[in-house]
């Protein structure tokens, strides 16, 4: 035996042994298997969807091109929110500060109507007052008697909220529109006495669906209620 080199056998891994989640399991414990596998590396080819074929090195360049793609559209859509929501603030406190500048209740209304049309740019607004409101504050007038019914009617739950509204319903919110629409109301009430609402109406069924916040109207509807010459309606 002495001179002769004496070599191993190869040692052949069993069919069984060796298959496609075997591979995809060895793979993901090492990524860098190819690192210093160029040659291996190139000979690679992976379906593209479409006739012929592309290499590893190749279909990576276009997953990380598309997930750059995606990336930048993400960060656009970041930062149009971040103004779309900077915008509603200064909005916001833009109306917040024209209503605590009202000089007295009859500026009220005129004032909050003007301001969500000039400030927020929607296609109707609406400040009314009910009889409950006239008949404590005086100085108020309260919209018609039909108009009333079909409000107190939309506010029998007491709280704000966006839907569709027929023509008649619409037209009782907003004097100015004759056809249906859709619009975000809030009420106005102390101690569970609704006295009045806040509205922003479109003529778009689909502007205000349940997807859309009243928290803006809300906040409005509860710093009307606490302007200091607001008098409070005693509770039932």
């Amino acid at each position: 035996m002495t001179g002769e080199t004496i070599s191993k056998p190869s040692q052949e891994l069993p069919p069984e042994a060796l298959n496609a989640d075997s591979v995809e399991s060895f793979l993901l414990r090492h990524p860098d298997f190819f690192e210093d596998r160029a040659e291996l590396l190139e000979t690679l080819e992976i379906p593209h969807g479409s006739a012929g074929s592309v290499s590893l090195v190749e279909r990576q360049v276009t997953a990380l091109r598309e997930r750059n793609i995606a990336m930048r559209s993400h960060l656009a859509e970041l930062t149009h929110n971040a103004e779309t929501s900077e915008a509603i603030l200064e909005a916001s406190q833009r109306m917040i500060l024209a209503v605590l500048r009202c000089p007295d209740v009859t500026h009220l209304g005129p004032t909050i109507e003007s301001g969500l049309l000039d400030f927020f740019g929607v296609e109707y607004a609406s400040h009314i007052w009910l009889k409950s409101a006239s008949e404590s504050l005086g100085s108020v007038t309260a919209c018609e008697a039909d108009r009333q019914d079909i409000i107190e009617t939309l506010l029998r739950r007491q709280r704000a909220y966006c839907g569709v509204f027929r023509a008649d319903e619409m037209s009782a919110i907003f004097p100015g529109c004759a056809s249906e629409g859709s619009a975000a109301i809030a009420p106005l009430h102390i101690n569970e006495v609704l006295i009045g609402a806040i509205g922003v109406g479109s003529s778009d069924v689909h502007r205000y669906d349940s997807t859309v916040g009243t928290l803006f109207l809300e906040h409005l509807a509860e710093v009307v209620m606490h302007l200091p010459w607001v008098e409070k309606i005693p509770a039932k």
